[in-house]
């Protein structure tokens, strides 16, 4: 038969035409899953104009382009074949809930097309593998050629204006480009449409989207394991909406090991009538936002705790001179030991400052480096002499050869091995030998810094370098900021490094290494 004996021309409905293409399908072929969907390239969205499965008509929706049949055939804009899906056919992408157990098995599948541009699909499948062959392609090719002569009649009719249409792919377009995931349920809380963050968000790209679908526990091995919390996590938001018809606002912590927390905004949807037809979902990840939030209560923490106690010691000793001297009673000796305490102080302030800029750089990502060819051994034994004069009871060692000159910033790697030897000391509370050892190829050059000091537990170890990490090893007399290894570690792996601790326990000392190339990362 003919393209022109069809009898499609004169059909004025897209649905009407969509029964029409059935019909005739399911004369010619079996016909247990019918599917009819228009692609809007503005978009890349395929919109479910009508579909069957067993004769029974299912809901609509849309979804954004993927890997699956449907997506192949509207971007290749060539029909598919599949006899034996479970072989040859590429992954399921859409899903569509029926009654029916199982996948299908065989599919055909053309596209409309006007002229080189693809406007949509037509697909047929069933659960029997080899259901289908040349002659059932060539006859829904025929029946897709026609159709999309059909449907850009209707395009173009006063049912559906150029005005309209336009507006529906600019709505399209900006679902499909909004950073926020956004879904679309029916009044029975199914899945009818969603748009690109939403997919992702379900970890839906390489497996099944679930249109028709209610979001039941019953239903959630049909979700892949990697956004299944997610659609756990919907499912309160969806009933509180289907039982209020109310907006609903709310923020869920996923479970498992990574903090994972999603903002959820439900919005009912009404008739003109005013009965309740759905609702709108968006929702998005907020982990990176709340992990600022708390980042900021820290440092203001900080601030309000760490900077209090010098700035008062400063304010302390001037007022005590101030008062020595007015009342004629300031000796030499007054003077010096206060001016030495307040110059102390202040050194301790200037060093917490520059701790929490530096905190600050790093959580923005402007953590900037000044390379320039830097001798290692001479920041050793500088750093190492600095520190050895403010101690009688370390004994602080340095093996380091010559000749080791990297492209760093001189600057930050001074502030490394500053606060590893820092630490060595201050973790020593009864003194000892501290060995700093630097070792070099022609790649890369490690540096060690050993204590015989109160060590650190199995459990502490692999944390020492996360930001404000109190571990239990030390002493609460020993606690500072919690933010100088942090700092390190930055700063290393900045330079393409890596830094490390190893301890044998609590009270076995412990071991703190970094290990630098000797040329930038991307030279």
């Amino acid at each position: 038969m003919s393209s022109s004996g069809w009898g499609l021309v004169g059909s004025h409905d897209p649905v009407e035409l969509c029964r029409l293409i059935y019909e005739t399908v399911a004369r010619q072929m079996d016909a247990t899953m019918f599917f009819f969907g228009l692609y809007d390239a503005a978009s890349r969205t395929i919109e479910v104009v009508w579909q069957v499965e067993n004769g029974k008509e299912l809901s609509g929706g849309s979804f954004p382009l993927g890997a699956g049949l449907s997506s192949q055939v509207v971007l290749s804009g060539q029909p598919m074949l599949i006899r034996d899906w479970s072989h040859e056919g590429p992954r399921i992408q859409v899903q569509y809930a029926t009654d029916t157990p199982g996948l299908p098995e065989s599919a055909v599948a053309a596209p409309l097309k006007l002229g080189e541009h693809t406007i949509g699909l037509i697909s047929v499948q069933s659960y029997n593998p080899d259901a289908y062959d040349a002659r059932d392609l060539s006859t829904l090719e025929a029946l897709a050629s026609e159709a999309a002569i059909v449907i850009a009649g209707l395009n173009y009719s006063e049912h559906l204006s150029a005005q309209v249409r336009r507006r529906v792919s600019e709505l399209e377009g900006v679902l499909s480009s909004m950073a926020d995931a956004l879904l679309m349920i029916d009044p029975d809380g199914a899945l009818v449409r969603l748009n690109r963050s939403a997919r992702e968000l379900l970890s839906l790209d390489e497996s099944s989207i679930v249109l028709g679908q209610a979001f039941e526990e019953s239903q959630w091995e049909q979700w892949p394991s990697s956004g299944r919390a997610v659609a756990q996590a919907l499912r309160p938001v969806i009933e509180r909406l289907h039982a209020t018809h109310q907006p609903q606002e709310i923020e869920v912590e996923l479970p498992g090991t990574v903090q994972h927390i999603l903002s959820f905004r439900a919005t009912p949807l009404y008739y003109a009538d005013g009965v309740y037809n759905g609702g709108v979902i968006v929702f998005r990840d907020v982990t990176a936002e709340r992990l600022v939030e708390r980042f900021k209560d820290e440092m203001f923490s900080i601030a309000s705790h760490d900077l209090k106690t010098p700035a008062t010691v400063i304010k302390a000793q001037a007022q005590w001179l101030k008062r020595r001297f007015s009342a004629g009673a300031a000796a030499r000796d007054d003077f010096e030991e206060g001016l030495t305490m307040i110059a102390d102080q202040a050194d301790r302030l200037s060093k917490l400052l520059n701790l929490l800029l530096d905190l600050s750089r790093i959580e923005s990502g402007h953590l900037e480096l000044d390379l320039a060819p830097v001798d290692l051994r001479a920041i050793l034994m500088s750093m190492a002499r600095a520190l050895q004069s403010t101690t009688d009871s370390h004994l602080i060692e340095v093996d380091a050869p010559v000749g080791v000159i990297g492209h760093w910033d001189q600057r930050r790697i001074e502030e490394v091995v500053q606060n590893l030897l820092n630490n060595a000391v201050k973790y020593s509370p009864v003194g000892g030998r501290v060995d700093v050892r630097l070792t070099a190829d022609s790649l890369s050059a490690t540096v060690t810094v050993t204590d015989s000091g109160i060590g650190i537990s199995a459990d502490d170890a692999p944390h020492v370098f996360e930001r404000f990490y109190r571990g239990g090893r030390a002493d609460r007399r020993l606690e500072g900021t919690g933010l100088g290894l942090y700092i390190c570690h930055a700063i290393v792996t900045a330079h393409g490094g890596k830094i490390w601790a190893e301890s044998s326990g609590i009270g076995h000392g412990s071991t703190f290494a970094f290990c630098l190339p000797l040329k930038p990362p991307n030279s």
